[in-house]
Order: structure tokens, then C-alpha cells, then sequence
């Protein structure tokens, strides 16, 4: 895609990994799941934070003209529950790629039924999982 040349030209085995479809907007990772978490959690701080300010909005509002009855619990949802939502626990992507392997889907690195993810331990990205879901907490 965007940077393929450096891809290939700066990291080890990088014509073998780097992306080549084009996009509009890169997102930088070593593994295309671990790109997509990352961009679900962000998303989930986004949504939390847009909520934050529509309340803090309506709570203006609800002030000035004394309308507590209108009161919109729906915006009531915390950022563990936003990311809760938006990335999996460890539970379960260890059941999405059991299930992925018992459809007969393979490594896409190592070409083996296996819960391995681009060659590497489940392990691996297990802890990328959780530190994903880290840093999106705070």
C-alpha cells in the first residue's frame, strides 16, 4: 500500500509481509488483527468521548430551560463498557480462532490449522490483545 517500498526495504521479510492494497488511511501494525483492535478501541474512546460532551451539552440545556424529565439515559454508558463492546477479551479471541481452525482456516504465515496468528504464538496476541484494552482504559 502506502509505504510497501519501505515496508520491503526496511523490515526483515517485508515482501513477504508488507500490505500492497492501497488505502486511503494507513494504520501502522505488524498484524492486520491487532491493527483492527486498535482501531475498535479507538473508535470506543471516540463514541465515549462524543457521549461525554453531548451530556455535559444537554445537561446545559436541561439547566437552562428545567426539563429533568428529558433527561437521555442512553448516554449513560462508561468507557469500559464502550471498549467492551468494540474489542475482544482474551476469552474471546481464543474461541474465534478455535472456531476458526475447526472451520479449516490456516495460519496465514505458517499455512497451518492452528490458532496461531501471521506465524505467531496465540500468546502473542494475547498480550497485544490486553494491552490494546490497557491503553484504551487509561
Amino acid at each position: 500500500g502506502k509505504v510497501i517500498h519501505t515496508i520491503q526495504t526496511e523490515i526483515e521479510n517485508g515482501s513477504l509481509i508488507g500490505a500492497v492494497t492501497s488505502a486511503d488511511y494507513l494504520i501502522v501494525a505488524s498484524v492486520s488483527n491487532w491493527g483492527g483492535y486498535a482501531l475498535a478501541a479507538a473508535s470506543a474512546i471516540v463514541k465515549y468521548c462524543d457521549d461525554e460532551e453531548t451530556k455535559e451539552r444537554k445537561k446545559k440545556d436541561e439547566k437552562k430551560n428545567m426539563r429533568d424529565n428529558d433527561k437521555d439515559y442512553s448516554l449513560d454508558v462508561t468507557l469500559d463498557e464502550w471498549v467492551k463492546a468494540c474489542v475482544p477479551t482474551e476469552e474471546e479471541e481464543i474461541a474465534l480462532l478455535n472456531r476458526c481452525v475447526a472451520a479449516g482456516c490456516r495460519d496465514g504465515v505458517s499455512g497451518n490449522m492452528e490458532a496461531t496468528v501471521d506465524g505467531m504464538p496465540l500468546e502473542t496476541s494475547l498480550i497485544c490483545l490486553r494491552n490494546i484494552r490497557n491503553a484504551a482504559m487509561g
